[in-house]
């Protein structure tokens, strides 16, 4: 496999941080985005370890001008071969507030990203989009309710994925369910550690062809129901 040109959100910690390091570890170069990477030191452990293969910025991903941020950082780069959009929140009110919170970062973000970077995606031979959801942004899956603004945002990436196949087929991208991880999320009784998440998430994303393009799957490649 050649070296590929790798975006990251939501980078300095948990899943994040852990697919920076898979992905450095199997030889590819990594934009590292999150709102304050330098404060990370396993980050910047990582810088030091793979010299002038990891970049950081410092972006938030809710802000308007973090698209554009992200194209800035990776004009040096003659193409962008994987977006992985994992910056995520988990608001777990009914509240408006809740509501417009979790759809800015859980879904639009991803968007308007994904968006922004198709001129540099289309430069790559093999281009690649991986939407970090959830399972319980699943329809068909929910049989324990609550979550409402979780929920919503989650099963909203999914149709925006869905929606970016059918416009975009000549991109390969797909919602992929990390499991449920050991972060500040997912909390302390979760039963996968960060690392293990970021490797199957790599292997599934690693091996993806273009046929499975706009498809919901899980941390083990497994094909969840919308």
């Amino acid at each position: 496999m050649k070296s590929w040109n790798v975006v990251i959100t939501g980078a300095s910690r948990g899943i994040g941080l852990e697919l920076v390091r898979t992905v450095l570890r199997e030889g590819h170069e990594v934009l590292a985005v999150a709102r304050e990477p330098e404060k990370s030191k396993g980050l910047r452990d990582l810088k030091a370890e793979y010299q002038g293969k990891l970049t950081f910025l410092a972006a938030d991903v809710a802000d308007d001008k973090c698209p554009s941020q992200i194209v800035d950082a990776t004009r040096a780069w003659p193409c962008v071969d994987l977006l992985i959009n994992n910056a995520g929140i988990f608001e777990q009110e009914a509240t408006a507030t809740s509501f417009m919170n979790s759809f800015r970062v859980n879904s639009v973000a991803p968007f308007l990203l994904t968006k922004a970077l198709v001129p540099q995606l289309k430069k790559s031979s093999q281009p690649r989009v991986c939407q970090v959801t959830s399972q319980m942004g699943s329809i068909a899956d929910n049989r324990s309710g609550g979550y409402y603004s979780y929920r919503a945002s989650k099963a909203a990436l999914n149709m925006i994925n869905k929606s970016l196949s059918v416009d975009e087929p000549w991109l390969t991208t797909i919602v992929i369910h990390p499991g449920w991880v050991k972060t500040d999320m997912g909390g302390p009784q979760a039963p996968m550690s960060p690392p293990e998440s970021a490797e199957k998430i790599w292997r599934v994303v690693s091996r993806l062809e273009s046929t499975q393009s706009g498809r919901f799957y899980n941390y083990q490649g497994a094909e969840l129901p919308w």
